[in-house]
């Protein structure tokens, strides 16, 4: 299909799903007045009053999403006011509710103010097909029109999405596996009743998957009831999708993190395979050692996550390791936890200071050891994604992609493996943010950042190089095959909508491609800097294209 038909086929369907929406909306606004007229007139105003509330929330999230904005935030308004006299529960509601009629009718007149400015912000893009490799998302939405209009835009992404209207739906359907779970919070209830925390408890338990929330509106205990619920995030309608893209890119990337690697260090042999069958079944990588001086050889080695380490042996302290440990600076960060019976408080506090985090006291039972292990492991990888990755992209910042590309530089000179480097750059950016802002701005450099997680490999270093330059370190791949998977992220680019109030607007990539094979002796800054010639010829050639530099012999040939 070419552009011109997909485009085509993009703004008639997005001008189907926007009509029906639009054409629904008369009737949500018919139905919230007479609602509120009920609950003026009739006697007990309970029911009215809950289901006019039901209908402000589900107003208040969905109209932003298709660029009905202000229409949305009264909405909300309107729903906060009800609420507060629910809670009130006091005979002055319906008094209250009779002033309340100016402001219902204010909806009417945002809403032609909203079809006027059409002030819609975020991505359009037609779907990009059926990757079998793709993540795939179950999104629980209960409004059709909005799931639709949703799961549009995550296959922007490179998602393939499968809609549910409630999650007894979703949980009843085998046809394959699911990467992350999207819920609607009220999704599964009934219109006049708040969402309970035991009810997701029950229901979430048979998820397997990450589960994010989204909902019409934000608050403490929303967000205490999802957290209880076990989701991993809260989101709230109308939907900033290239932010949600990015979390759920980086949630699922997480799942699907190797085991936690752990050293073990104890002089006891049951122990140590007690311990080692307890951790590796629970999926964990387990190295085991008894002899202390081979403690800084087996690290350097194993590169451990998290670091067991017995107290009290023979020859040696399991604290004198530790600060043996701290003294070099790759590893002053390394988790390290003390296995001990010790219960004097002096000896604890001593241990602590020379290099320790904290201590499992012996015996430990299996399932403690194995959160524990996991949870330690797990903030630790946060906390070393946090320093190393750009806020915006999730992608690995300047220096630790100069890093990276050192590290799989020598990897590729031990194995004599292929490693590609790809320079890519967002053509005529300054112009997107002199034109439409750096608000959008972000949104286009963030998009960029979520399509190369989609579209790259999991063994693949990806990181923003400053602005709106980025860079992939490729390992164990020639030139002719990074060109292959970069045309590929440069066309599903090229094929997203940006939307800024009346405005759509594309962007595209230029990119510039060196491997080793071509320069089998330049280092890491030297083959950056081949990449970035080889992207300089991009730009020169008109953009929108990807060159590849060769070496002078190769060029003759």
């Amino acid at each position: 299909m070419t552009d011109s038909a997909n485009n085509d086929q993009l703004t008639s369907k997005l001008a189907r799903l926007r009509s029906a929406y639009r054409e629904r909306l008369n009737g949500e606004l018919e139905v919230i007045t007479s609602l509120a007229e009920e609950a003026q007139t009739q006697t007990d105003t309970d029911e009215a009053v809950a289901a006019l509330r039901q209908k402000l929330h589900k107003l208040a999230g969905s109209a932003g999403t298709f660029g009905f904005h202000q229409l949305g935030a009264h909405a909300r308004k309107l729903e906060q006011q009800v609420q507060a006299w629910i809670d009130e529960s006091s005979p002055g509601a319906v008094f209250k509710l009779k002033g309340f009629q100016d402001e219902l009718s204010k909806l009417a007149t945002h809403l032609g103010t909203d079809e006027t400015a059409s002030s819609s912000v975020g991505v359009e893009s037609a779907a990009q097909g059926g990757d079998s490799d793709a993540p795939t998302i179950a999104l629980v939405e209960r409004d059709g029109i909005l799931a639709d209009y949703l799961a549009h835009q995550f296959e922007s992404f490179g998602f393939r999405v499968h809609s549910h209207r409630s999650p007894q739906n979703f949980l009843s359907d085998k046809t394959g596996n699911t990467d992350l779970l999207l819920l609607d919070h009220r999704a599964g209830t009934s219109e006049s009743t708040t969402t309970s925390t035991d009810h997701w408890r029950s229901l979430l338990a048979q998820v397997e998957c990450p589960v994010i929330f989204m909902g019409g509106h934000e608050d403490f205990y929303v967000r205490l009831e999802a957290v209880r619920a076990g989701a991993e995030g809260y989101f709230v309608k109308p939907l900033n999708i290239p932010k949600i893209a990015a979390k759920i890119t980086r949630s699922i990337r997480k799942r699907r993190q190797g085991g936690e690697r752990i050293l073990i260090v104890d002089d006891d042999p049951e122990l140590l395979e007690h311990l080692d069958t307890v951790l590796t079944h629970a999926g964990m990588v387990v190295e085991t050692l008894q002899q202390a001086p081979l403690l800084l050889d087996t690290t350097s080695e194993f590169q451990p996550e998290l670091v067991l380490m017995d107290l009290n042996m023979p020859e040696v302290s399991g604290d004198e390791l530790a600060a043996m440990l701290r003294q070099f600076e790759k590893w002053n960060n390394l988790p390290i936890l003390y296995l001990t019976q010790e219960q004097s408080q002096r000896e604890r506090t001593i241990a602590l200071m020379r290099g320790g985090d904290d201590f499992i006291n012996k015996p430990v039972s299996d399932e403690y050891l194995i959160k524990t292990c996991r949870n330690r492991v797990r903030r630790q990888r946060d906390m070393l994604q946090a320093i190393a990755l750009d806020g915006l992209t999730g992608l690995l910042r300047h220096a630790n992609i100069k890093d990276a590309l050192e590290t799989e530089l020598q990897g590729a000179s031990r194995s004599g493996n292929p490693l590609s480097v790809v320079m890519l750059d967002i053509d005529h950016f300054k112009q997107v943010n002199d034109t439409y802002g750096h608000a959008l701005g972000d949104i286009v450099i963030s998009t960029v950042g979520t399509l190369l997680s989609q579209h790259f490999r999991r063994s693949d270093r990806l990181g923003r190089y400053g602005g709106e330059e980025f860079v992939a370190v490729l390992p164990n791949c020639d030139a002719r095959t990074a060109e292959s998977l970069v045309n590929k992220l440069r066309e599903a680019f090229g094929e997203i909508s940006f939307v800024d109030r009346q405005a759509h607007f594309s962007c595209t990539l230029s990119a510039g491609i060196v491997d080793t094979r071509s320069f089998p002796k330049l280092m890491g800054e030297q083959l950056l800097e081949q990449a970035d010639a080889a992207l300089y010829r991009s730009k020169q050639a008109g953009r929108n294209c990807v060159f590849t530099a060769f070496s002078s012999a190769q060029a003759v040939l």
